[in-house]
């Protein structure tokens, strides 16, 4: 993730004054009114995930502090965006479109980020976390009419697809790789609002089926390194049963464990191919994305790719090409 700002970088008196230049930065910029507080931590981190950004907020302040998306603001660049916004720990209170919400743990809701709003972040004695997805309206197959009365507002909690969508967030910050995560992350998004507008198709079988396939790839490339990876070790890292786990592989051509090695393969690739990497041994590699036994690791080698993993390392010589 590239980080926007964190006032633990300047001084303690310096730190409210970094904060705001930051928020003048965000993807959305926010004027910061209030008194500089005693205390204050706030960090910003973005990473781009298909044409999602994820923006990750930590806060904490002995003294309320407000931050408003103004008219002026939104004249300077209308990102022309949607925001879903999910707090993780804490609470804030948000106001847009006339409705005036209060945030607690889990809540999610829905912002235009064309239109003016403001937040409130309260004295807390623990951190605020909050996460907010930052996409182009032209994402969603929905009116900007119909979408007009749900910013401002939050997600039923009972909503179905509400809890998938926050369960998906939350694995963002984490991701091994967050770019195989903009699929899903696309058709839950959509499920969703469609869903809140009493639409048809909203979050469907096919989408939660994406979006927990896509967690265990993540673990599984998470947990590479570990020799001893198996399905019930991925079904409790992905936080599914070991029967829900082999009944999503199902109707796909790998089982869990076809996938394991294929991820192995593909990640043990990508470092032999890496520069950088050039004078690390083949079986360490191998030994780092969890073979046990480097004459295995050559034949799966072979077999997946036609060469030997030393043939594929920069600066590579078939010596039978020589003169």
């Amino acid at each position: 993730m590239r980080m926007v700002y964190d006032t633990t970088t300047v001084h303690p008196l310096d730190r409210y004054e970094h904060y705001r230049a930051g928020a003048a930065c965000e993807l959305a910029p926010v004027d910061v009114h209030g008194p500089a507080p005693g205390n204050l931590f706030a960090t910003m981190n973005v990473r781009r995930i298909g044409e999602f950004d994820l923006e990750e907020l930590i806060w904490a302040a002995d003294t309320e502090i407000v931050t408003r998306r103004t008219e002026r603001l939104i004249r300077i660049g209308d990102p022309g965006r949607h925001r879903l916004l999910l707090t993780v720990t804490g609470a804030i209170h948000l106001e847009q479109n006339g409705s005036r919400v209060r945030f607690c743990r889990g809540d999610i809701g829905l912002f235009d980020l064309s239109q003016p709003w403001h937040a409130a972040h309260p004295p807390a004695a623990g951190r605020i976390r909050v996460l907010m997805l930052t996409f182009p309206r032209t994402a969603l197959p929905v009116g900007e009419r119909a979408l007009r009365p749900c910013f401002g507002t939050l997600m039923p909690r009972r909503m179905p697809g509400r809890h998938l969508m926050a369960q998906l967030l939350g694995d963002l910050p984490g991701a091994a790789q967050p770019a195989d995560y903009a699929d899903a992350l696309a058709e839950c998004v959509t499920g969703l609002i469609r869903r809140r507008l009493g639409l048809p198709n909203g979050v469907s079988p096919q989408t939660r089926r994406l979006v927990y396939v896509t967690r265990i790839r993540d673990v599984i490339r998470s947990h590479l390194d570990d020799p001893a990876l198996d399905p019930d070790r991925i079904a409790k890292a992905a936080a599914v049963s070991p029967r829900y786990l082999h009944k999503l592989f199902e109707d796909t051509d790998v089982t869990p464990m076809q996938l394991v090695k294929q991820l192995r393969l593909d990640e043990c690739r990508r470092r032999l191919e890496d520069p950088a990497l050039h004078a690390k041994p083949v079986g360490k590699i191998a030994a780092a994305c969890g073979y046990r036994r480097p004459d295995q690791f050559a034949r799966d080698f072979r077999q997946a790719f036609g060469v030997a993993p030393s043939q594929v390392r920069p600066g590579h010589t078939d010596r039978r090409s020589r003169p």
